[in-house]
């Protein structure tokens, strides 16, 4: 089935399909009225950004790094350049990082429009600050440094070595804060701690 041999018409199949179920719905007398559109596809938004930011984060933690100590240096020239997964991994990375925080931002903005600063939980406060703070880390700092590390910016052999350093330290800071936030981002909504 050629929709299942091609990556991009897999995803293009999935969001036809989801918007032919909503259609279903709507059809038949659910769905969602004009006023939740907005926040619905904000949230959706939300969690297949955040789940394509952190499912790449959790790969490069657990997989990449501790599989590429032991490749040798003309082996990692080819999975640096262009074209190449590692590159690729880090395309999805930033923009997954990306599009989790604006539309995170848009439910925030969400939340303070219906209910005031009385809508936005403690709980939802500590899971956004730790994404906002995983977010500059990203753009800030590992973004910065990869490039160094993949050869798209001019970098000396210990140059290199510094900035792989620079990006994991800051990589493993958002492996940390990755945990209690997606505790904290579930349990604003299902199990308030904080209350």
């Amino acid at each position: 089935m050629k929709i299942l041999q091609d990556h991009k018409l897999t995803i293009i199949a999935g969001f036809v399909l989801t918007a032919v179920l909503i259609g279903i719905a709507s059809a038949t007398g659910g769905g969602l009225a004009a006023d939740e559109m907005l926040g619905a596809a904000a949230r959706w938004g939300h969690f297949l950004a955040g789940i394509t930011w952190i499912g790449l984060l959790y790969y490069f933690n657990f997989v990449q790094v501790p599989s590429l100590g032991g490749v040798s240096a003309e082996t990692k020239a080819d999975l640096f350049k262009e074209g190449s997964i590692v590159r690729r991994a880090l395309f999805w990375f930033r923009f997954g990082a990306l599009f989790t925080v604006i539309f995170g931002l848009l439910l925030l903005a969400g939340l303070y429009k219906s209910g005031g600063a009385d809508a936005i939980s403690v709980d939802i406060m500590i899971g956004a600050t730790f994404g906002i703070i995983m977010w500059a880390n990203v753009f800030f700092i590992i973004w910065p440094n990869q490039q160094k590390v993949i050869g798209m910016v001019e970098a000396d052999a210990d140059a290199k070595a510094a900035a792989g350093k620079k990006a994991l330290m800051a990589s493993r800071i958002n492996t940390l804060l990755s945990i209690p936030m997606l505790f904290f981002m579930a349990s604003s909504a299902h199990f308030p701690v904080f209350g």
